[in-house]
């Protein structure tokens, strides 16, 4: 595709799976003076920097290169979504307003609770935060007045969104504006380079309950975020 370069500058919302409420896991493992060494030794070992903020760890994770420590990702393919092959680059996923931040992560949260525990019967929880960012970019892309491709935009099969993320990727494009999959008239910001995300702000903490019937709970410090709906309901019909 050819792609047009446009301004954009919004404020976005990503929310991200999260320990609710927040623990200090070292406190399992060694006594509180010995903290800032063995704090030393996971800088030196995880091999991802983590003085940056969290949400900013997919770029991280999305930088492979051979004299590079974070090689180790590629061969997990960490990072595989709707425009992230998992290879060679990373995606933070947004959204311009909250509640479709929420539906697309209550989808994810879904598919995850399938895959592992409701054919058991189980009741699946994720515990997430959610977050502001302000974002500003003289190269992003506006995909939603692209209507020829809006159904392939939004496919559960995400070889074509893929396909364009690599693109965005190579002519080093910061961002895209796309429509959401799960919420009709949302509109998600798939951002490639963290060089365009300014502010980052903590919002509040949310929860979903995936039910072995299908149904999506979501309750939150917004009172306006909180629904119950099923997972079918989670699909845009553009056609």
């Amino acid at each position: 595709m050819q792609f047009n370069p446009i301004s954009y500058r919004k404020k976005v919302y990503r929310n991200i799976f999260t320990c609710s409420p927040s623990q200090y896991l070292l406190d399992d493992i060694c006594d509180a003076e010995d903290f800032d060494l063995v704090d030393q030794l996971i800088q030196m070992t995880s091999e991802i920097d983590h003085h940056q903020s969290q949400p900013h760890r997919p770029f991280q994770y999305g930088i492979i290169e051979s004299d590079e420590v974070l090689s180790v990702f590629k061969k997990e393919k960490w990072g595989i979504g709707r425009f992230g092959d998992g290879l060679t680059y990373g995606v933070w996923y947004a959204a311009e307003d909250e509640m479709t931040s929420v539906y697309e992560a209550a989808w994810t949260a879904y598919r995850l609770a399938r895959d592992n525990v409701l054919l058991n019967g189980e009741v699946y929880t994720s515990d997430r935060s959610m977050f502001e960012a302000k974002v500003s970019s003289k190269k992003a892309i506006d995909l939603t007045k692209e209507k020829e491709i809006q159904t392939s935009l939004i496919d559960n099969d995400y070889a074509f969104c893929q396909k364009i993320g690599r693109q965005v990727h190579q002519e080093s494009f910061d961002l895209l504006r796309t429509p959401s999959a799960r919420r009709k008239e949302g509109v998600c910001v798939p951002i490639f380079s963290q060089l365009c995300i300014g502010k980052i702000s903590y919002k509040y903490g949310l929860s979903f309950h995936i039910l072995p019937s299908g149904q999506i709970h979501v309750s939150s410090g917004n009172q306006e975020m909180n629904f119950t709906q099923s997972a079918d309901q989670l699909h845009v019909n553009l056609v």
